[in-house]
């Protein structure tokens, strides 16, 4: 049996110092890649800029703006917004119906003093003081006008603010579109077209106090300055 030469401490040395190198050499660039890759991920994410976009103000028309100051010259007890929100609502349907809204202001002033909830002795209610009876007709006309079926009506939803308005507006375009005079279309719209009509036919004088009273703050609301915010 041959004997196998005994392996020198050198050459042992040597094998084992060959296998650390070859062991650093494939291991150690894995073992700094990974450090390198889990320092750069714990990093804090670089903060993002956010810009601010400035919503601006809609510009509104010197007409809105005369409105608003005349319903809160009146009711400086609402806050600025519903004050805008009464003004838009009263150029918006006085557009609508072809009316001038500073005539429109005028008989909320002499019907209501631009009180929302206010009750007649006759009934009336709201901003343009309107009858619960004219009210529910009204209503059922606009719905059919604007292809939708009319709310429940009560006789408390005229004092709505927007939804008299609404009515009132289109109330007095019809009976201005009637009597085809301004005198006649304010007494009617406070007296009533039939009792109006009844006695213009029977050549009947008729009370004008009341048409007097609107016109009079009509032409103040006209000769008012314009106001500056």
């Amino acid at each position: 049996m041959e004997k196998r030469p005994k392996q020198t401490l050198a050459r042992t040395l040597a094998c084992v110092c060959t296998k650390i190198v070859l062991i650093s050499a494939l291991f150690i660039p894995a073992f700094f890649a990974f450090k390198q890759f889990s320092g750069q991920s714990k990093k804090p994410a670089a903060p993002t800029a956010v810009k601010v976009v400035e919503v601006a103000e809609r510009p509104r028309s010197k007409e809105l703006v005369k409105i608003y100051s005349i319903v809160k010259s009146h009711r400086p007890d609402i806050s600025d917004s519903e004050a805008w929100s009464v003004a838009e609502v009263i150029l918006g349907e006085s557009a609508k119906r072809k009316l001038d809204p500073l005539l429109v202001l005028a008989l909320i002033r002499v019907e209501s003093d631009f009180q929302y909830a206010v009750v007649s002795p006759s009934g009336a209610r709201g901003l343009m003081q309107i009858m619960p009876d004219t009210g529910k007709f009204l209503s059922e006309v606009l719905g059919r006008e604007s292809n939708l079926r009319p709310a429940v009506f009560r006789p408390e939803s005229l004092d709505d603010p927007h939804f008299n308005i609404r009515l009132g507006t289109y109330y007095l375009h019809d009976l201005k579109k009637q009597f085809q005079d301004l005198t006649l279309t304010l007494t009617a719209y406070n007296f009533g077209p039939v009792e109006i009509q009844n006695r213009l036919e029977n050549n009947l004088e008729f009370p004008s106090d009341f048409a007097s009273l609107v016109l009079d703050a009509y032409e103040r609301y006209k000769k008012a300055k314009q106001p500056t915010f």
